[in-house]
């Protein structure tokens, strides 16, 4: 009659013991801290000889300015978008979206959508003991709808067969200083006297 008894006391040590332990990992270790976070800003600049455009370059960018001029003959740069997302170190960074930067409106029936990712952000000093952003990897792209054909209805209207292609820019791994906007690409725009310039400014934030 007394065998319940007896496993019950056997056991309450080990049941105590299991509880405090489930209490300690409850816990915040105070020697645990949490990763510093960044914003990461993409801002895409559209380079044209139109003169109906204006010279629109936020003022973060008027130092990137005259490298633009020195190595490109464009006459006017415009701010076409600017797309930002909060990371902590080492994290993922992954943006979706419909995008008029390809000529395409976002209310048209055939939009151009856009994406950007960054991976395992993480800071660190370079050689010179400079603050440095690294990614591994950085990738940018779009899916452009182009018209392949049209095909004829009995009642003489005609419907366009639209096929989306794929154009982006893949860099396995990138270095760039920390909170200074870096030119880390272009791509040739829709139009063929049109160039877009890709900066991307990673900057700590609290």
């Amino acid at each position: 009659m007394n065998k319940p008894n007896f496993i019950f006391k056997a056991a309450t040590p080990f049941i105590f013991c299991l509880l405090c332990s489930t209490i300690s990992f409850a816990q915040t270790d105070p020697g645990i801290r949490a990763e510093p976070s960044f914003e990461a800003i993409l801002q895409v600049i559209t380079g044209s000889n139109d003169a109906a455009q204006k010279n629109n370059l936020p003022a973060n960018l008027s130092n990137v300015t005259k490298n633009l001029r020195n190595n490109f003959s464009f006459s006017n740069y415009r701010l076409s978008n600017t797309y930002i997302g909060r990371i902590a170190n080492t994290g993922n960074l992954e943006y979706k979206t419909v995008s008029s930067n390809f000529g395409q409106s976002l209310n048209s029936e055939t939009p151009a959508f856009l994406e950007w990712s960054l991976g395992n952000l993480r800071n660190m000093l370079n050689a010179n003991g400079q603050k440095t952003i690294q990614l591994q990897p950085f990738r940018f792209g779009a899916r452009l709808p182009i018209v392949t054909a049209g095909l004829r209805e009995e009642s003489g209207k005609t419907n366009s067969v639209v096929n989306y292609e794929s154009v982006g820019l893949n860099l396995q791994k990138l270095s760039l200083p920390e909170n200074a906007p870096t030119l880390i690409g272009t791509l040739s725009a829709p139009k063929s006297d049109e160039t877009i310039f890709l900066f991307l400014t990673v900057r700590p934030v609290e």
